[in-house]
């Protein structure tokens, strides 16, 4: 069977989550500036509310399948491994349906003016073909074949690129044309242009959603014909030779058992983004009455909603890309679960402890020089996206300035999250989670009233810093022997403050050239990122070597 070891997974998901990030970001940008503030705020509040319904029906899936292939194929149980993927996509496709016939009904009990209605129905039936695909993603994984989940991640986001954007521009110019021609927008009759604008943009979130679920579906059909031409690497010998069979009802009991609690913790952590979406339109209303002088540049652009349009421009631009980079370091703690496996069954403590510095180093390295980045140059970076709307980036400058701190934390701390679930304590996972959304509510309802979207920003710093201090905790406790995590980010400290202020101080000569403000930016990014690689090669020079020879990756190659 095709295998990859721990830093050939990491490198294969690193680098499929650098291109669904780069094509979610070619997504997200233009729709943003279809959108704007307003109609961000309706497609945020669209997942923030089904998010919690995916991760209860999906998340636990490939963590669950992916640790019971193992397994099974550890102990050569390769005719109960095949019927154990069926029972499992049988059970989540039926978990799926109920999923989504729950949400649909759900949504038709809400009321007939809600602009958030339209989006959730689109976004309902995508339950079904994500819980098809990590089923399939878990069984390979757990093979220890991470290319199908590669590949259709890849898939699903290119499709939603193309089909989200198509569908969003095709209603906008529809609904554009109805007004022109007969004054009305999908039966509704507008005075004027603005009006026609607010009653379409939750149209035109709904279909960008719909083009996100019909991505799902492309991106699941074509998981498994690829699985189907590839195959597995299951022989018939190995077939003939395990007589064992376990009963599909077993099967299926032992995946709902292992799957819940990492759902759980999933769900958990999907709050902080409702809570968000609950809180942060009232209480902005709060800030806006007590300062109304601090908003007045935004009534033109929120054209009646400012409070959502406020929501939005938070939601929209900063929030997203805040999550970029901790996407990318929770693969890393994806794709250290098997070498933590493998050390904790041979009870190689020094493995253990080697395995764990190498997830933090590169884990650091990659967050601490990103965030600082991020929060010195807030600006650039939401002018050079998001050009079109620039009362969207004024609004959220300053929340970002503040979350690329919080990006740090939030970093470190997903794949830690992994590691701590996959030493056997998924339940400890979500105590952390939840302790980390109930410090969210208590600093929204604290701090927005008093400082707005800043507040909403300074809440997740606090949040994030915290659950990161618990978890670092919670992981030095778990593994035997001293991990030294001061000692470790020390260099990737000291190369994100280089990083962070040659970027800036780029931009600003770039500036003082009179050159473009994208130029500047352009040149700020890529003259900080130049300057973080050099001083991380000179500082890792000698571990660097160790971590990426071909040599190691042959060990690796030949354990598995």
């Amino acid at each position: 069977m095709k295998r990859q070891g721990f830093l050939k997974s990491s490198a294969i998901l690193v680098a499929m989550t650098a291109v669904t990030k780069a094509m979610g970001l070619i997504y997200k940008i233009p729709l943003a500036n279809i959108l704007g503030g307003t109609g961000m705020g309706h497609f945020s509040a669209a997942f923030s509310v089904f998010t919690p319904v995916l991760a209860l029906g999906v998340s636990g899936i490939c963590p669950a399948m992916a640790k019971l292939s193992a397994e099974n194929s550890a102990l050569g149980r390769f005719t109960d491994l095949r019927r154990r993927r069926k029972t499992a996509l049988a059970v989540f496709t039926i978990t799926g349906l109920l999923l989504c016939a729950a949400v649909i009904g759900a949504a038709y009990f809400t009321d007939n003016k809600s602009c958030v209605r339209p989006a959730i129905i689109c976004l309902a039936p995508s339950v079904v073909f994500c819980g098809v695909m990590n089923a399939e993603r878990g069984y390979y994984e757990g093979l220890g074949n991470v290319l199908p989940t590669a590949f259709s991640e890849i898939a699903e986001t290119l499709f939603r690129l193309i089909l989200g954007l198509g569908l969003a521009v095709y209603i906008k110019d529809y609904a554009e044309q109805s007004y022109i021609h007969n004054s009305t927008v999908f039966g509704m009759v507008c005075n004027d242009a603005v009006q026609a604008e607010q009653t379409a943009l939750p149209y035109i979130a709904a279909g960008a959603v719909l083009g996100s679920t019909i991505a799902s579906a492309i991106a699941c059909i074509g998981l498994i014909l690829y699985t189907a031409i590839h195959g597995d690497g299951i022989t018939s010998a190995m077939l003939t030779a395990d007589k064992v069979i376990s009963g599909r009802r077993q099967h299926a009991e032992e995946l709902l058992r292992l799957s819940f609690p990492i759902a759980a913790a999933a769900v958990v952590s999907t709050l902080t983004g409702m809570l968000d979406m609950l809180t942060l339109p009232p209480f902005l209303k709060t800030a806006i009455t007590r300062s109304p002088q601090h908003y007045s540049e935004y009534i033109s652009a929120a054209k009646g909603d400012l409070p959502n349009f406020l929501y939005g421009s938070y939601e929209g631009l900063a929030v997203m890309l805040y999550g970029l980079v901790p996407t990318v370091t929770a693969m890393l703690g994806k794709s250290v679960i098997p070498s933590l496996s493998a050390a904790l069954v041979e009870k190689d403590s020094s493995a253990l402890i080697r395995n764990m510095r190498r997830l933090l180093t590169l884990t650091a390295s990659a967050a601490i020089p990103c965030g600082l980045g991020i929060t010195l140059m807030s600006g650039e970076i939401l002018g050079l996206l998001f050009s079109g709307r620039g009362a969207e980036c004024t609004a959220a400058q300053e929340p970002l300035m503040i979350l690329g701190i919080s990006v740090i934390g939030c970093a470190v701390t997903l794949p830690l999250l992994t590691v701590i679930q996959a030493l056997g304590k998924p339940s400890e996972v979500t105590l952390i989670m939840l302790a980390g959304a109930g410090i969210k509510l208590c600093m929204n309802i604290i701090l927005v009233p008093l400082f707005g979207l800043n507040g909403a920003a300074l809440s997740e710093l606090i949040r994030s810093i915290s659950v990161c201090t618990v978890t670092l905790k919670r992981i030095n406790e778990l593994i035997p022997g001293r991990i030294g995590i001061a000692k470790l980010c020390i260099k990737p400290f000291y190369a994100g403050i280089m990083c962070a202020v040659s970027a800036k101080l780029f931009c600003d000569t770039a500036k003082k050239l009179q050159l473009s403000e994208k130029c500047c930016a352009v040149l700020g990014i890529a003259g900080g990122g130049i300057i973080c690689i050099t001083v991380m090669a000179l500082l890792f020079e000698e571990k660097l070597s160790e971590i990426f020879t071909i040599k190691y990756f042959k060990t690796e190659k030949n354990r598995c």
